[in-house]
């Protein structure tokens, strides 16, 4: 059998290496458009820094494809499917398959703002959007990050500390930062850590207009204010890349739609990752991007598997230094919390830990912990498993208490 993937993301090179480990005997070829091997995204925020350099981004060894028999044509954008004839194009090039992947990621979306095209404004989701950001972070002083999510707070913390002379602005268009991954006192805690820092948040900050000549010389907000800058990193989420799929007329809507074996509308093509759509839902996250990929791989050799039913949303990472875990549901969408549900907060005595569980029929569906790590594999485990916590429920609001 011949599997193509086209992607060499996560998504991509975890189905890859999933196809190869469950048979050694299936040709795979991989396309990327990129230039260079697989490197996890959230590692671009240290190659802006300065702590990892370029040679050392790639996830892999450079003979590990070869090791494990994968092809990977670098620099290769696929730029035809042909779904009934079973091949794609790329380079001038027709290439047959048995069965294909499409794991095509997603790019980055830029607002429809007043005064593009300029110089000096970028987004980061590619190796070469990260060297023209340090290209031209040498020879800027204020930068203005359009988002306050995960990747902008990131994004700022990387030019601040790979550009110390650089004074740093994040706009957010919401009440509060990471409106998926905190709540209003997380995120308020969250941010005068950030300030304490020297970086300035504005958040109900809605951005109207990039205002300068050729280049960059402030924003203006829709309520009027302006913002003085003259560098702009826009990070306001991404969207699905589908247009491989539209093309070939296979079944879309924000993302590819695939069933619980992550087919598509024609059962010879899968698709994962960022560019999948699951009951309505695109995850653009990494955990749900490896689940897939063990499903996918075993369904498109034609092997027994589990099926995929979704993924528990969490995220345990350090955020401008600072730990953060935020699993399953953080916060109610009515306020106070619908019927059924209960919300518990506490704050250590000294204010550096900040925690919230999320209850429903006596059990933990979603948690907050912020400022440390240490009880997070637990809290995880007890709210994938769907364990019981109503006879420690009285506990959780002591600051004192601890997962172990």
């Amino acid at each position: 059998m011949k599997a193509i993937v086209i992607g060499n993301n996560v998504a991509g090179t975890s189905l890859a290496k999933a196809l190869r480990d469950a048979d050694a005997s299936v040709e795979i070829d991989i396309f990327t458009d990129e230039a260079v091997p697989y490197y996890p995204r959230p590692r671009l925020i240290d190659f802006l820094t300065g702590t990892v350099q370029e040679k050392d981004m790639p996830f892999y060894p450079t003979d590990w494809y070869a090791k494990n028999g994968l092809n990977l044509h670098l620099g290769s954008k696929v730029e035809r499917l042909d779904v009934k004839e079973k091949k794609v194009l790329a380079k001038g090039t027709w290439h047959s398959y048995d069965k294909l992947a499409l794991a095509t990621g997603s790019s980055s979306f830029i607002p429809p703002l007043k005064g593009l095209p300029k110089n000096n404004v970028f987004v980061l989701r590619t190796m070469e959007d990260a060297k023209r950001i340090k290209e031209a972070a040498a020879a800027c002083k204020h930068v203005i990050v359009i988002g306050g999510g995960l990747l902008g707070l990131e994004s700022a913390r990387a030019v601040c500390t790979g550009y110390p002379h650089l004074s740093v602005t994040i706009l957010e268009y919401a009440e509060h930062i990471l409106s998926r991954q905190l709540d209003h006192e997380g995120a308020e805690l969250l941010k005068k850590w950030i300030e304490s820092t020297g970086a300035r948040i504005v958040t109900k900050a809605e951005t109207e207009e990039i205002l300068g000549g050729v280049s960059v010389e402030g924003v203006r907000l829709k309520d009027g204010r302006t913002i003085n800058g003259d560098m702009v990193i826009v990070s306001a989420g991404t969207r699905s890349n589908v247009a491989l799929a539209r093309d070939t007329g296979l079944k879309i809507n924000k993302g590819i739609i695939v069933d619980s074996y992550l087919r598509t509308s024609d059962p010879d093509v899968f698709a994962l990752g960022d560019a999948s759509e699951f009951n309505g839902q695109v995850w653009a996250m990494i955990p749900p991007a490896l689940d897939q990929a063990k499903v996918a791989a075993r369904k498109m050799l034609g092997q027994e598997g589990s099926e995929y039913r979704g993924t528990i949303p969490s995220n345990t990472l350090k955020v401008v230094g600072v730990d953060l875990t935020s699993i399953g549901t953080v916060r109610s969408q009515h306020e106070p919390p619908e019927p059924g549900f209960e919300e518990i907060r506490v704050l250590s005595s000294d204010g550096k830990v900040y925690k919230k569980f999320v209850l429903k029929d006596g059990k933990m569906i979603g948690a907050i912990l912020l400022g440390s790590k240490k009880e997070s594999a637990k809290i995880t485990k007890i709210i994938k498993d769907g364990e019981p916590v109503e006879n420690i429920k009285t506990r959780l609001s002591d600051p004192s208490f601890m997962f172990t």
